[in-house]
């Protein structure tokens, strides 16, 4: 049998060589570029996240100062009741229900 021979162009080699430049070059710029949106995006997020943590601490604050107004009322609330429970009981003679001293809180809060 004779051997055969494929012959390859040396152009086509040089062809291929030349995507191959290309392609790689091509994947090195989107790689930089990918860095750099991570980095950007990273940037952004961590700016959000100390607003949001800012916010939230604000928050917090609001919270504690309408949780202690609310409890003064409440608190002045039971005491004027409790008041209430107590003339009703100690007469038993007249049962009026009216609060004999009731004070309310001078509560403000800015938001």
């Amino acid at each position: 049998m004779s051997d055969v021979m494929i012959a390859v162009d040396p152009n086509v080699f040089a062809i291929f060589d030349g995507i191959s430049l290309v392609a790689s070059i091509t994947s090195l710029i989107l790689a930089v570029i990918a860095i750099w949106l991570a980095l950007s995006f990273k940037k952004d997020s961590d700016k959000v996240n100390a607003e949001t943590s800012q916010l939230l601490v604000e928050i917090r604050s609001d919270s504690k100062v309408i949780s202690q107004g609310v409890m003064s009322e409440l608190k002045a609330y039971g005491d004027a009741m409790r008041g209430t429970f107590n003339a009703n009981t100690i007469d038993s003679s007249s049962v009026t229900g009216s609060v004999q001293s009731f004070e309310m809180s001078n509560n403000t809060t800015e938001i």
